[in-house]
């Protein structure tokens, strides 16, 4: 079994499912006439051959063409998004994987990807545990961002020092706030505490949905920001309440409390960015939540049955160069066409169609053309991005 050869077969059957041995010992024998035991095929699975994929990955990665952005305008030099999506994988992996314990959670793997959205280029993608710091990963990105961007990233990878950091670096960001934060206004030339409570008095006491104050985050390092902040419906309140419940159990005052709100911070200038468009800006950040959905259902990025910790990660790192050729394949067909695709529907003609695909056709030039031109067809015709209606565009959430 050559090198090519076993790539060929695990990159080409690896693209809707977790395979099994036998699996891969047939697409072998069907495609090459050449029987390999699946014992064979177990042992190429190996540090060796994990070093090499996570390499390809790598290189993958930094050769992404630097695309124009689809976008007419925007404040920003870059929107990150960052987010972390999680996976339970069998309990022998454990000590490779090791989860939260409680019931189920003995081993969990964990996904980071951060996306630039103006041009479309993966920045990070890589595979850890549960117990891997989003505030960690978070961090070691920062070096790599330029300024005047805008970070859009989940609670877990912010702390009002990290947002110290970020600012001082002239990237900006928008947070959701956590009520345990503490925050102060300035008052008759004092700082004054401001309480969850207040907070609520004031959005109860104006006209305006939006409230926005200009306060001080943090006890130690009273870092100027936007305090952004807007009420829920009771319905809404509820449904937040019986979530926060079902992961957490009782609730504090605090928790209780701070369920009817929405809370940000930002160090975007007011002259900028109203309250408003600094709501819709983090709405942008559910964009990455629709991409490890769209991976979980199509791509069954978390079914894995039982096998060894090396062979896991081979398979997930063959399955993340299989997104990023699909990904690198879609942005390519946005900035031709200069219309959203949606990589639900993308992905899933994508994963249908990689039976014609094969490591002899990306190499042949005139063949992978040819078939560019037949997929960017069907991709005109059907997979243009739709919205509810009522829900604004990107286009027009960016400033």
């Amino acid at each position: 079994m050559t090198p090519e050869s076993f790539l060929n077969t695990v990159f080409f059957s690896n693209s809707r499912s977790c395979p099994t041995l036998s699996d891969y010992s047939i697409s072998m024998e069907y495609n090459t006439s050449k029987s390999i035991s699946k014992q064979a095929f177990d042992k190429r699975f190996n540090n060796r051959t994990k070093a090499m994929l996570l390499q390809l990955l790598q290189e993958v990665i930094a050769s992404q063409i630097s695309r124009k952005s689809i976008y007419s305008r925007s404040l920003f030099s870059e929107i990150r998004i960052m987010d972390s999506s999680e996976f339970r994988v069998t309990k022998n992996l454990a000590d490779s994987f090791p989860g939260y314990g409680g019931s189920g959670t003995d081993a969990v793997a964990q996904v980071q990807l951060e996306y630039e959205l103006l041009r479309g280029k993966v920045t990070e993608l890589s595979l850890g545990s549960a117990l891997d710091s989003d505030v960690t990963a978070g961090r070691k990105q920062l070096d790599q961002i330029p300024p005047n961007a805008l970070l859009l990233r989940d609670l877990g990878y912010n702390s009002p020092k990290v947002l110290e950091e970020i600012s001082q670096r002239d990237i900006y960001f928008v947070s959701r706030a956590k009520a345990q934060w503490s925050m102060f206004i300035k008052h008759d030339g004092e700082l004054k505490k401001l309480t969850i409570q207040d907070i609520r008095n004031k959005l109860t006491s104006q006209k305006e949905k939006y409230l926005d104050l200009e306060i001080f985050l943090g006890s130690k390092i009273l870092m100027p920001v936007r305090l952004i902040a807007n009420l829920l419906t009771e319905e809404q309140r509820q449904v937040r309440i019986k979530k926060k419940r079902s992961k957490r159990g009782a609730l504090s005052k605090l928790a209780e409390e701070s369920s009817g709100l929405n809370l940000f911070v930002t160090n975007i200038e007011k002259d900028k960015c109203s309250a408003k468009s600094v709501y819709e800006l983090y709405t942008l950040r559910w964009q990455i939540e629709l991409i490890f959905k769209t991976w979980k259902s199509i791509l069954q990025l978390h079914k894995i049955h039982a096998m060894n910790a090396v062979r896991l990660e081979c398979v997930i790192l063959i399955k993340f160069i299989w997104v990023m050729l699909n990904w690198s394949i879609l942005k390519l067909f946005e900035e031709t066409s200069r219309k959203e695709i949606s990589l639900h529907k993308f992905t899933r003609t994508m994963v249908d169609r990689s039976t014609t695909l094969n490591l002899s056709l990306l190499q042949d030039p005139e063949s992978f053309y040819k078939w560019l031109m037949k997929l960017n067809k069907i991709t005109r015709k059907h997979h243009e991005k739709e919205y509810k209606k009522g829900s604004k565009l990107i286009a027009e959430i960016l400033i």
